[in-house]
């Protein structure tokens, strides 16, 4: 029976993948514009107990990197024979690294250290040798750890096997305050005991900010601070054309400055676009100016998908009129003009203007004005507009 649809072809043996990972927390083939902050991570990590930046908080919009610089601080330690621990900070985070992620880090080096043999029966022939012995494994430790224990005993068996231990936490959220709680608790007791230990943890700017300046603990208002924004237009270029080029393809000069323009050197951009464009190009030996827009055209509307429609739902219905005003000054905006637009004395508008900056959605690159944090914003708008004005018309 044949099928109402076409299967694709296998590729054969000549086909040649794009070298491009626009999956979130993919490292990309290059991670152009980073290598400072690597260096800076390391640094601390060979520094030794309290340096500063063992204990990093990594935040910026949705899209530019929090996880990808995560994954490479855990390549960073494992290359110093460190060993890691990682969670997403959902709902229970505690008790997984409690009973699942800190006990399985500990399995690997503490055998002899938490277990025992003792004998059961048999027989021992003179001088030990001959017979039999039948033995089992008792545990020494039998309570259950809650999780300042788990990572203390953690850390000191590391300690004695000349190691350490990383922490990351990623998609950390305020919902979770007391369960951050008792984790920087538990890291403020190592920091004061010296103990072989780094923490890196990345959310959006609006929950940094809140850890950062609510009383939850010491131990992260002092931790270091790493702001990822957008590439630089050079390190954009660079990352377009170096894994082209080293997939053994070409992209002309007019068809990089066109993806990279495209991109807003926005680094999910960056790679989505890549990866359209190798797709577009087939077994073409060059990306060329047509392969480059088609892919921006499909780019944007996975944009609208995976970053836009998430953002911006949850918003508050006056921060979305705040939003909606700066679209209507194409995306950027003057705050007066902003409050205007919305009825509102400048300083009240101003709280959504604050709020809307911690969320990500939107910046201030000077003083009195505000523009979108992600590229294709204001389209995105004027598209579900759009769709709104044709529901109605119908309707």
């Amino acid at each position: 029976m044949s099928l109402p649809f076409e299967i694709p072809p296998v590729p054969d043996g000549s086909a040649r993948q794009s070298p491009f990972t626009p999956t979130f927390g993919a490292i990309p083939p290059l991670l152009a514009d980073r290598q400072n902050l690597i260096n800076d991570f390391a640094y601390a990590l060979d520094s030794g107990p309290g340096a500063r930046g063992r204990a990093t908080l990594v935040t910026g919009t949705r899209g530019v990197g929090k996880s990808v610089m995560l994954r490479v601080f855990r390549d960073v330690v494992e290359s110093r024979q460190w060993l890691t621990v990682s969670a997403r900070a959902t709902s229970g985070f505690v008790d997984r690294l409690t009973t699942a992620r800190l006990p399985e880090a500990l399995s690997k080096l503490d055998t002899a250290n938490t277990t025992r043999t003792r004998l059961r029966g048999g027989s021992l022939s003179a001088l030990g040798f001959g017979g039999s012995v039948n033995t089992e494994s008792e545990n020494t430790a039998p309570v259950t750890p809650d999780f300042h224990h788990q990572l203390i005993r953690t850390l000191e068996i590391l300690d004695d096997h000349g190691t350490g231990l990383l922490l990351t936490l990623d998609e950390v959220h305020r919902s979770h305050l007391e369960e951050l709680q008792e984790v920087a608790d538990a890291l403020s007791t190592a920091v004061a005991d010296g103990a072989p230990f780094a923490f890196a943890a990345a959310g959006l700017p609006e929950t940094i900010n809140g850890l950062v300046n609510d009383d939850v603990s010491t131990f992260l208002r002092r931790a270091e601070r790493v702001n990822l924004g957008n590439l630089s237009s050079a390190g954009a270029a660079v990352g377009l054309r170096v894994p082209i080029e080293a997939a053994d393809k070409r992209i002309g000069d007019e068809a990089l400055s066109a993806a990279v323009e495209s991109s807003s050197n926005y680094p999910y951009l960056v790679q989505l676009i890549g990866d359209n464009a190798w797709r577009a190009a087939g077994s073409a030996e060059e990306i060329a100016l047509d392969h480059v827009q088609e892919a921006a055209q499909d780019a944007k509307e996975t944009m609208f998908r995976q970053i836009h429609e998430p953002t911006l739902a949850s918003l508050p219905e006056r921060e979305r009129q705040y939003v909606a005003a700066v679209s209507a000054s194409g995306g950027t905006a003057r705050t007066g003009a902003v409050a205007d637009r919305m009825g509102l004395s400048a300083s009240h508008a101003g709280v959504f203007r604050d709020r809307l900056i911690n969320r990500g959605v939107i910046t201030s690159p000077r003083r009195g004005e505000v523009e979108f944090s992600i590229p294709y914003t204001a389209d995105f708008l004027r598209s579900e507009q759009a769709k709104a004005g044709k529901t109605s018309t119908r309707g």
